[in-house]
């Protein structure tokens, strides 16, 4: 058996899109911790969920932006519910506060 190495050996371990696994049903409290992007002027929100990206809008995504520049958690998502959850840093709560934000189809 050969020995691959360089350029070889990368392509033959990269996952090509058509092959990524389908998005399956989630149960209610199942997360995934995300990214978010957010668009202040179109109010969208954006991140990746099994390898595809996902975009979704919110009526105040300065709100958004403000609770990810306080977060002390990575973000979490959940697709069953579509609620962005970001815990965010507050006096008097060592593990912080944890802030909702419900996201709309774009």
């Amino acid at each position: 058996m050969p020995l691959e190495t360089g350029a070889t050996a990368a392509a033959s371990h990269t996952t090509q899109p058509s092959t990524l696994p389908a998005s399956r049903a989630r149960r209610v409290d199942e997360f995934v911790r995300v990214i978010p992007g957010v668009d202040l002027s179109q109010g969208s929100i954006t991140f990746v969920v099994d390898g595809r990206l996902e975009r979704f809008w919110h009526h105040e995504p300065r709100l958004i932006t403000q609770a990810l520049s306080q977060a002390v958690q990575p973000a979490r998502w959940f697709p069953a519910t579509r609620k962005l959850t970001l815990t965010v840093a507050a006096t008097g709560h060592r593990a912080g506060v944890e802030r909702h934000f419900i996201l709309s189809a774009f």
